[in-house]
């Protein structure tokens, strides 16, 4: 049945920014323990390094660095078409929030127990542990992003993003070396020195919970009487990506700057492999250089994120065509050009996704976000699926200057797409408005 409260009286300007202050320190929160968390098991550097010594398949590690996002991406689907019904969406986020973020502490425990004996089960148990955070925190993504659209104004959501970012950034700086120590030498042995991080991420994963709850959600869009039938749902959604051109090409760009990932896995393995790197060194040190990048991407998208979407979105994959350049220049030179590849990801790790859901964000009527959003996730996952499984054959079949060369034309593509076909939200959505490519 619909979700249909009484309507409440409409608040007045004060009142409402009161609320968006009072929402943005709750979401900044949830938002920076969230990301400490995820980025203390980081999946270009910690997943991947981790699944190495476990198995010796190219095609596993570059799955295990792009599993968590794809995880997120593909249930958003179909549960955008259930939310077109819902009128309060934050008990859909918060309530299925309470397991999901309990999965990687009890992992990290499974670490403890297993110990390194039974390297085959630990992979297992990882992959299914690890699949099931990440299709779980996909369940309370569209929630959480209508939620995030609807209680947040532009301003205040494109800064949550961006300080979020540079404080997650300048945190991990401090926590790099405490990572490099749990990895090296003098660390925990293996598997333990893993399982250390699971279990710090995990227990910073549950400590995000009681905050949203404390989130006061504001009116979005006119719900709808029932869910759409799949039979008239799915093909509602091919006709959207018929018809609206600027949200197509929006798609398009994301989906070809998704598939630029599949070379994510194998710029660390690039320097542990290929030029000799410790891997404690490699993990710590090229981690502190996208972190770095982070923090200046965070704060860059806080300033001109929610102004000049486009063009942000524009010059960040200007800067991600750099990347594989780079690393292809570090296979001849050494590893000074790999350094400055890691600050680059973290630019894009910072910006990419949230400039590209902040354009559909801005683009969508409040009535559509939710579909929007849903879709626009859900196509990427396409790409993101795809993307390790061609790195890992790219890689197997040919070497890694192959994986950098199709990253590097990846990017391009997307970069052109932005150039060409896309517009500022605003005059896009006035186009579409008009009829689209009628």
């Amino acid at each position: 049945m619909s979700d249909q409260p009484a309507t409440p009286a409409p608040l007045s300007a004060v009142e409402r920014e009161s609320v968006y202050r009072r929402n943005f320190v709750l979401f900044l929160a949830d938002f920076v323990l969230f990301s400490i968390g995820f980025n203390l098991i980081g999946p270009t550097t910690v997943i991947p390094d981790f699944v190495r010594q476990l198995t010796d398949s190219e095609i596993l590690i570059a799955l295990s660095s792009q599993m968590f996002e794809v995880g997120w991406l593909l249930p958003q689907l179909l549960i955008a078409r259930s939310l077109v019904r819902v009128h309060n969406k934050k008990w859909w986020f918060v309530g299925p929030n309470i397991p999901v973020r309990t999965f990687m502490l009890i992992f990290g425990g499974i670490v403890f127990a297993l110990g390194a004996d039974h390297p085959a089960l630990l992979l297992g148990l990882f992959m299914l542990f690890y699949g099931l955070a990440a299709l779980g925190d996909g369940v309370v993504g569209v929630p959480w992003l209508d939620l995030a659209a609807s209680s947040l104004d532009n301003r205040r959501r494109a800064r949550m993003f961006g300080y979020g970012n540079a404080l997650v950034g300048v945190a991990i700086l401090g926590l790099t070396p405490v990572i490099r120590h749990i990895l090296g030498d003098n660390g925990p042995a293996f598997p333990n020195n893993y399982g250390l991080l699971f279990v710090l991420a995990g227990l910073l994963f549950l400590v995000t919970v009681p905050l949203v709850i404390f989130i006061r959600e504001l009116p979005g869009g006119k719900v709808q009487e029932t869910a759409p039938p799949l039979r008239e749902y799915l093909p509602d959604l091919g006709r959207v990506l018929r018809y609206d051109r600027p949200f197509r090409a929006m798609i398009t760009a994301r989906v070809l700057a998704t598939l630029f990932t599949l070379a994510g896995p194998f710029y660390i393995g690039l320097g542990t492999e290929r030029l000799g790197m410790e891997s404690d060194v490699a993990v710590s040190h090229l981690l502190l250089m996208q972190t770095i990048g982070t923090v200046g991407g965070a704060l860059g998208f806080s300033w001109w994120g929610d102004r000049r979407p486009l063009r942000f979105i524009r010059l960040v994959l200007l800067a991600g065509v750099t990347q594989p350049a780079l690393a292809l220049l570090a296979v001849a030179v050494g590893p000074a050009p790999l350094y400055v590849a890691f600050l680059v990801a973290g630019v894009l790790t910072a910006t990419l996704g949230f400039s590209f859901i902040n354009w559909v964000l801005i683009y969508a009527t409040p009535e559509l976000r939710p579909v929007y959003s849903g879709l626009f996730n859900s196509v990427s996952a396409v790409g993101l699926l795809s993307a390790p499984l061609l790195g890992g054959l790219i890689v197997e079949t040919l070497d890694y200057e192959a994986v950098f060369i199709a990253a590097l034309a990846m990017m391009l593509g997307a970069l052109a797409v932005s150039l060409r076909f896309i517009d500022h939200p605003a005059a896009a959505a006035a186009e579409a408005a008009h009829g689209g490519d009628d």
